[in-house]
């Protein structure tokens, strides 16, 4: 075999080897410092459903395999704007700092089931570098509620509590971000729903459909009533709904009233039917419209609102 050949052979082989060596080296080189995220959280304020914004209080715990890197630590909260993070100096601040965080966190809402609706109040960091230098993940012993953490007006469910990473692609960057998303789960409840909601706007409901059982003799007396029930319910809604923002869709409580609309409508147009009807060979068909009336409108009314719960409730 000619030196040429043996020459190329050795450079072949070479080749053969030193590639993995070195992807090996190439691939420690850009290893990602992984860090584990934990939030603890100390105080929540009260949760505007009108702009989706509450405060919130924390302390937002890195953990580092060893010594934190230069601004390893820098973050940002996405969901909402940081008011103060200081630093918490300790003796282990080098692997493991930790920041005491106050800002405003804004949240999507979803009102279908308003006054009965519930809400996931999340917090969402994300490092200053891509997935090539950092790389987050979830410190369970440092992501929790403190126990005397409340939010007036909902019910907090601090066994809801939990953190996930998410991957975020950049396409305008072609980087990939890592985020670590913490979450707890409020409700509002019920007696409050109904209590301040819905029982007023009842109240009213039945004041037009008691009316139904006026005589006929005193027909006018029941149109006053069900005219006041109607202009009742429409300014009660406007002021229920004040603290609703502008959606393009209808709650539950919107519904409600909607059904309750309907309800004293038909009874309006019906009672006007009777006064119109007052030719004396009508007064048969006004009496068994009458009748049918006093039982058939209430009946609706409650079948509604039974399908109106079943349906979003």
């Amino acid at each position: 075999m000619s030196r040429r050949m043996i020459f190329v052979l050795l450079v072949m082989l070479a080749l053969v080897f030193a590639g993995p060596v070195l992807s090996a080296k190439g691939q420690g080189a850009n290893q990602a410092e992984e860090i584990k995220v934990g939030i603890y959280l100390i105080r929540a304020g009260a949760l505007d459903i009108s702009t989706g914004a509450i405060d919130v209080d924390f302390y937002l715990e890195f953990t580092c395999p060893s010594t934190c890197k230069d601004k390893i630590t820098d973050f940002e909260i996405l969901n909402g704007v940081t008011k103060s993070k200081p630093l918490v100096e300790d003796e282990d601040s080098e692997t493991a700092p930790i920041y005491r965080v106050s800002a405003t966190v804004f949240q999507e809402v979803r009102l279908i089931k308003y006054p009965f609706d519930s809400h996931d109040i999340k917090i969402v960091i994300e490092g200053n570098f891509d997935n090539t230098e950092l790389v987050y993940a979830v410190n369970p012993k440092t992501t929790a509620i403190d126990p005397q953490v409340f939010i007036l007006g909902w019910d907090l469910d601090k066994q809801s509590v939990k953190a996930e990473i998410i991957p975020q692609y950049y396409p305008a960057w072609d980087s990939t971000y890592t985020r670590y998303v913490f979450s707890v789960h409020l409700t509002k409840p019920a007696l409050a729903g109904w209590l301040k909601g819905l029982l007023p706007a009842i109240f009213i409901a039945l004041g037009s459909l008691f009316a139904l059982f006026i005589t006929t003799k005193n027909i006018g007396n029941r149109v006053a009533i069900i005219t006041s029930s109607l202009v009742a319910s429409v300014l009660y809604h406007l002021n229920f709904t004040s603290r609703v923002p502008p959606i393009g869709y209808l709650t539950y409580g919107d519904n409600f009233m909607i059904i309750n609309y309907i309800v004293i409508l038909i009874s309006l147009a019906i009672t006007i039917w009777i006064i119109r009807s007052d030719a004396p060979e009508r007064q048969e068909a006004v009496k068994r419209v009458n009748r049918i009336e006093v039982y058939a409108i209430p009946g609706l009314w409650i079948v509604l609102h039974i399908l109106n719960a079943l349906w979003i409730l």
